[in-house]
């Protein structure tokens, strides 16, 4: 069997591997044999690199996280714009790029992040990151005069947080008649109609 000769290379060939087959079939019927198998390498090689699935697992949010929140800080960096709609812009990006990513199936890794527990506090991080960029850009919108300073904490940052979880997996629809769950357009529709309410509030 062809094995790839870089450890580095092989371990993201691992991550790559696992995250298509977790989205396909779920992680509890995707097997360390069904990787390999995926890869043409042997179940030894996997051990290599990782000790189990769990941590296979584990990887493959810790690269979306990572991935989610180079995007976020990058975005709060720009300073070209008001502070209030980088943050707007930002929250409906974060919101795009998430849905695209689990729409395939509410079980890949990717919607773990934001539907379990467990992940959610392996990843705590993950979330006190985001916090820590929206604070920064309440910050930096109380100082260009577009919030008052008694906005700009991390209580407000905290409370944006909670108001737009309801933009992320598991997509839960209690808010109407239809239970069904949210087509695309109709999440992107609502998710600008909250954030704007939800920052325009915020704002002189």
């Amino acid at each position: 069997m062809a094995r790839p000769k870089a450890t580095t290379n092989r371990a993201e060939r691992i991550i790559t591997a696992a995250k298509e087959l977790f989205a396909r079939y779920g992680y509890e019927r995707t097997s360390i044999d069904d990787i390999a198998k995926h890869l043409d390498i042997g179940k030894g090689s996997i051990y290599l690199d990782f000790r189990t699935k769990e941590e296979i697992l584990f990887s493959v949010c810790e690269t979306f996280a990572r991935e989610i929140s180079a995007i976020l800080e990058e975005k709060s960096n720009d300073t070209s714009k008001p502070a209030m709609l980088t943050l707007r812009e930002m929250l409906q990006q974060e919101v795009t790029m998430v849905h695209e990513k689990v729409t395939r199936d509410l079980h890949t890794p990717e919607a773990l992040l934001h539907t379990s527990a467990t992940m959610k506090s392996r990843f705590g991080e993950f979330h006190l990151r985001k916090r820590t960029i929206i604070l920064k850009l309440l910050i930096r919108a109380a100082a260009l005069g577009e919030i008052a300073q008694d906005k700009a904490t991390e209580d407000v940052a905290l409370a944006i947080m909670m108001a737009t979880a309801c933009l992320y997996p598991p997509y839960l629809n209690n808010y109407s008649e239809n239970d069904s769950g949210f087509e695309r357009e109709q999440l992107f529709s609502r998710a600008k109609i909250l954030i704007d309410l939800l920052l325009s509030g915020l704002q002189r």
